[in-house]
């Protein structure tokens, strides 16, 4: 608790920051291009009550396939972190145990796309922030607590594997940070407390100033944990500065720090542990130029990332206890360039992409008694990416487009073999109605982990690949709903799987699957949304690849100055690796229900500040139910809190 009170200081020193900087709003954002090249898209924006769990599904003409979670969504979701911002959205599964924090990178919270992500050494999914990679260099995993969702304006969920945009990866999650468009201030702060004192706060301001635009935010949050030796604190920090160089062209210079610990409580029934600490810090730098000329649209970036594990542990060795307590430490250093542009040429659009990029660094197992390295490695991989496509806009009358595109992305690595992946799509879009089919190859290199978990083997090792073809239909239904709905075929080969002479590629992967969602908007003050994912695995059980999850909510403003907002989520019967053993093995995880609950007054009821308070319950029926064996959720979390916007 000392912790909790040694830190209010600083979230009221938020408060008065934002309050003595903020100045006149205005609710008129541009849209962020994110990390990926500009595609049209089929879809429209409805100006009513904003749909919950989801913004807007879309598939752009090269048959890029997305889901985009807006800020209203993170906001009514009570979201602290990625995967509680992204738990509801038809095929994203998720992983965590802790009000706040992920212990362990992968093993303490994580987010998996129809089955990829951290359920092995390194993952097939990358995250992004503005377009930048943001993984440990060593480990080739993300961590959720170095991508805080605090400072996201949009969260795009890339849910196949799309080489035009996102190379090295079988899906993509991209959170494109808060940016003003228009002239003029703002600022925002939020605090909640919640149960197992947890609080959460952040605060941030920005503006626009003729050809230069500004944002720079703070979060703190803090928790006790459901159960002893859970404690949680997490910290970070974004500045941004943009400069518009011409009505078409803008440069930007963002910064993110990161600072956070998060404790491990143990399997429920066994010992508590004694230290079991994970430590990371990171700083981010991104320079990053956006185009949007009338035959030339696109961006360029480059990056840097400094980052680091301080590892506290029991046993060096997971699961063994006869190993020594120590210290498991990780250092990494990533940079590199992305850039994607498209040149229109009438109907004709031609796309060049060039990725290159460089992650690397070491990690050291030093034994407490004596100070000692017993086991560690270093290295770096150069991964160079270029990319070259081209669609057509064919006219098929009666205001209906037919375009085919075709592209591909070759991949030269200095430790592994090249690979190319290729891509194709046809869709057919009216005013409001979309088909599409698509195909396209992701690539996923084995990381700088290989060399010290698997060092007799990991040079003859071949990159990851996965197939996905996808087809459906994306249809607005007035101004009434918008429905959209596609079915999956999709195989993997050479996946690294362990063997007892280390990691080898003898694994295969192939399921079929289906997704639908639904947003409904009956009355502008009325919203729903329903979706689901079904996916059947040919060859047994996938972590993390339930074989149905379904999600619904719903948005209600009841009055003028109170809004609820309500949603549920249904998981079934799913495999995950058992942690903290010396060989991890897929053990099943019971089907689970849940629903979760907001309420929220307007601050203009009673007052001329602009802002809400709000109460909000995740899992109110207190439903038990866990991510990993022994590791179960906290039951009912209940957050209050206040929101003010300058």
């Amino acid at each position: 608790m000392h912790r909790l009170n040694r830190h209010v200081t600083l979230c009221a020193g938020l408060c008065l920051i934002v309050i003595g900087t903020g100045a006149q709003t205005s609710d008129n954002r541009g849209a962020e291009t994110g990390g990926t090249s500009s595609n049209s898209v089929a879809g429209t924006r409805i100006v009513v009550t904003a749909s919950p769990i989801a913004d807007c599904e879309r598939v752009t003409k090269d048959g890029a396939a997305s889901v985009v979670v807006g800020r209203t969504q993170i906001e009514r979701l009570s979201a602290t972190d990625l995967p509680t911002a992204l738990r509801q959205v038809p095929g994203v599964s998720i992983s965590r145990y802790s009000p706040v924090g992920a212990y362990g990178g992968g093993q303490g919270g994580s987010v998996y796309i129809r089955g990829s992500g951290t359920a092995r050494p390194g993952s097939e999914i990358k995250i992004y922030t503005d377009g930048v990679p943001r993984e440990s260099g060593v480990w080739s995993h993300p961590l959720m607590d170095i991508v805080p969702i605090d400072f996201a304006e949009t969260v795009t969920v890339a849910k196949n594997p799309q080489p035009q945009n996102y190379p090295g990866t079988f899906g993509a999650v991209n959170i494109d940070t808060k940016r003003r468009y228009e002239q003029g201030h703002e600022g925002e702060m939020d605090v909640a407390y919640g149960r197992y004192n947890t609080l959460i706060s952040s605060a941030s301001v920005g503006g626009k100033a003729d050809l230069f635009d500004y944002y720079a935010g703070a979060s703190y949050k803090y928790s006790e944990g459901a159960r002893e030796h859970g404690e949680a604190e997490l910290q970070s920090q974004f500045a941004r500065a943009g400069w518009e160089l011409s009505p078409d062209d803008h440069l930007s210079y963002m910064f993110q720090h990161t600072d956070n610990w998060v404790r491990d409580p143990g399997p429920k029934g066994g010992a508590t542990p004694r230290r079991d600490q994970f430590d990371t810090d990171t700083d981010t730098h991104i320079v990053r130029l956006d185009s949007s000329r009338e035959t030339l649209k696109g961006y360029s970036l480059v990056y840097f990332e400094d980052g680091g594990i301080e590892w506290h542990k029991d046993h060096l060795t997971d699961g063994n206890l006869k190993s020594p307590a120590g210290y498991s430490n990780t250092g990494w250093h990533n940079y590199g360039f992305r850039s994607a542009y498209d040149i229109l040429i009438e109907r004709l659009t031609l796309t060049g992409s060039l990725d290159t990029w460089s992650e690397g660094g070491e990690t050291q197992n030093i034994r407490e008694s004596t100070g000692k390295c017993v086991w560690g490695y270093n290295g770096r991989f150069f991964t160079t990416a270029p990319y070259a496509g081209a669609r057509y806009d064919f006219d098929a009358g009666r205001n209906w487009t037919l375009t085919p595109s075709l592209g591909a992305r070759y991949y030269a690595s200095d430790e592994f073999a090249d690979e190319l992946a290729p891509c194709a799509a046809l869709t057919l879009a009216g005013e409001a109605l979309q088909f599409f089919v698509s195909h396209a190859r992701g690539v996923h290199y084995p990381g700088i982990y290989m060399r010290g978990t698997s060092p007799a083997t990991w040079r003859s090792l071949d990159a990851e690949t996965m197939d996905t073809t996808e087809t459906g239909v994306h249809a607005d239904l007035g101004s009434r709903a918008a429905l959209h709905v596609s079915v999956f075929h999709t195989e993997a080969e050479n996946r690294m799987d362990s063997t007892t002479a280390g990691y080898l590629n003898v694994g295969e992967l192939k399921a079929n699957g289906a997704e639908a969602s639904l947003h409904l908007y009956p009355r502008k003050d009325l919203t729903f949304f329903a979706g689901g994912t079904y996916t059947d695995p040919e060859d047994g059980p996938v972590s993390r690849m339930p074989e149905v999850t379904f999600s619904a909510g719903s948005s209600y403003q009841v009055t003028r100055y109170v809004r609820w907002d309500l949603d549920a989520e249904y998981v079934t019967t799913q495999y995950g690796y058992s942690m903290r053993t010396v060989d991890p093995v897929l053990e099943k995880l019971d089907d689970y229900l849940t629903f979760n609950t907001r309420l929220s007054l307007d601050l203009q009821a009673f007052s001329k500040l602009k802002g809400e308070l709000y109460v909000a319950a995740e899992n109110f029926t207190n439903q038990h139910y866990e991510y990993f064996p022994d590791y179960p959720m906290p039951g009912v979390m209940w957050y209050t809190g206040m929101k003010l916007k300058f």
